[in-house]
């Protein structure tokens, strides 16, 4: 534990540290990302998004993710970007909501990253085939979106925590 300067008595935990500052940076980069292809009405929800990652970030909020990951999805649902922005978008919501719930007092975050690998290879298998259906240029076939929803179905079932006997 760290003390903080100036005589006061509230200890930091660096550990705790790590993660809140790249939760931080995940989290306004998921607001920000999709503003280049907005339109401007997007700018006063993107800093509303921005405004509640910090306050996550600081204070400890726990909906404040769940309600920045809006604020970037209601920005990015209106853009004009193509899928790979917003495949991308997907990804740092992912990455985002990953390290916003890190446990407070992580004595070792490598190993608690590792534990989440699972996670991010599902939300990348989904993307995947998410972007490969979208590459054959038919959008208006019904396999289409049944191999999308497949691929959803799988990626959240390599998600699934095991249980254990």
């Amino acid at each position: 534990m760290i003390t903080k300067p100036f005589g006061s008595r509230q200890t930091v935990n660096p550990s705790r540290s790590w993660s809140s500052g790249a939760s931080l940076a995940l989290g306004l980069l998921t607001v920000a990302w999709p503003l280049a292809w907005a339109p401007a009405w997007a700018y006063p929800v993107a800093f509303a998004g921005a405004v509640t990652a910090l306050a996550a970030a600081f204070t400890g909020w726990r909906h404040g993710p769940a309600l920045a990951v809006a604020a970037a999805i209601a920005a990015a649902a209106f853009t004009r970007a193509g899928a790979p922005v917003l495949a991308a978008e997907g990804v740092f919501i992912l990455a985002y909501l990953i390290l916003a719930e890190a446990p407070p007092g992580l004595g070792r975050p490598a190993k608690w990253l590792r534990h989440q690998i699972r996670l991010g290879v599902a939300g990348l298998i989904a993307t995947g085939a998410v972007l490969a259906a979208l590459a054959l240029h038919q959008p208006n076939a019904a396999w289409l979106s049944l191999a999308g929803l497949t691929a959803a179905v799988v990626a959240y079932l390599i998600a699934l925590p095991r249980r254990r006997a």
